[in-house]
């Protein structure tokens, strides 16, 4: 065998949805920041991206957590997707998080004050809890997330007149009541509900008069919370509760008057698995404008220590994506 590229990879899920981490096999990045290293990966390496994350070493849903180096915090972390690059994920964050622990890599002092992320969204900060020194959960301070409008009504094709609001958590959602949508919030219709979401989006998306939304966020009011599913594109849709869409949904929450601080709040996908979550404190985002400081708690569990191969003579070494 032959082989032109080699990474070694820690395979999670954080409530149902997978996370990559790559610990060896990227080349080096230029860059100062944490942004700038994944600007860098994605202007000179996005081809290892597709490798890494399509078919056939993964899927549509796959996502990867790739650790560098950073001046601002104790690690650097960026995420890249099947389909696209995004400033912070926080099931990634958790992830990785959980695949250290696995390896027996968590750094020094962990246990007792946890470490700060520099991600391209700003720094975050992750902590743990342990039981007989066994990683059990993983606590995500994330970055600062407000509300960026509110009510906004949009006509969308086959869905008619859908409200929602508009909130950013490192990413930003449009969050809409599912009560609006004729169609059972399971599993089993996951699929329609991606075709609602990519609607709402692309009518979002097509006006200049509100922000501009990376992914629909849907929740269901149950006991404590509500169910989660947020649509990542046509064929995508997250299986955990979504950390930074947890956070976005904090804001929202605290924006409406319906969530204090310090008050819990309940994420759960659309399996039931549950994300715990609450709002730690305010502050202002860098344009002065009011924000929560979210933290969302969730674990993740590891599902393989592989080594990816690319061979010299593979016919798709770039792999391939069905829509």
């Amino acid at each position: 065998m032959r082989t032109s590229h080699l990474f070694t990879v820690v395979d999670s899920h954080t409530a149902g949805h997978p996370t990559r981490t790559v610990t060896a096999g990227i080349p080096p990045l230029r860059g100062q920041s944490v942004r700038e290293q994944r600007d860098d990966f994605r202007n000179t390496h996005d081809g290892l991206r597709t490798l890494l994350l399509h078919e056939p070493r993964g899927h549509a849903a796959m996502a990867a957590a790739v650790p560098v180096p950073s001046r601002e915090a104790d690690q650097g972390l960026f995420f890249i997707f099947s389909y696209v690059y995004a400033d912070m994920c926080g099931h990634a964050t958790i992830g990785y998080i959980a695949s250290l622990a696995a390896m027996g890599a968590l750094p020094k002092g962990f246990e007792q004050s946890g470490m700060s992320i520099e991600t391209p969204a700003g720094i975050v900060h992750v902590t743990g809890t342990f039981e007989a020194g066994r990683l059990t959960s993983v606590l995500l301070r994330n970055v600062p997330s407000f509300v960026l409008a509110s009510d906004i009504i949009s006509e969308v094709e086959g869905l008619g007149a859908v409200t929602c609001d508009i909130a950013y958590s490192g990413i930003t959602y449009a969050l809409v009541d599912a009560d609006q949508i004729d169609l059972p919030f399971d599993i089993a219709h996951a699929s329609r509900w991606c075709g609602a979401g990519v609607a709402i989006k692309e009518a979002l998306n097509s006006g200049s008069t509100v922000p501009q939304v990376d992914s629909v966020l849907f929740y269901h009011s149950v006991e404590g919370g509500a169910r989660h599913l947020v649509i990542l594109a046509g064929n995508k849709f997250d299986r955990s509760p979504c950390g930074t869409g947890t956070s976005a949904r904090l804001a929202q929450l605290n924006a409406r008057g319906q969530l204090a601080v310090g008050a819990s709040y309940r994420a759960e996908n659309i399996l039931g698995v549950p994300f715990e979550s609450r709002i730690a404190g305010l502050t202002k985002a860098g344009d002065g404008m009011p924000a929560i400081i979210p933290e969302v708690r969730g674990m993740a569990h590891v599902t393989a220590f592989s080594t990816l191969v690319l061979e010299t003579d593979d016919p798709l070494p770039a792999g391939f994506l069905p829509n």
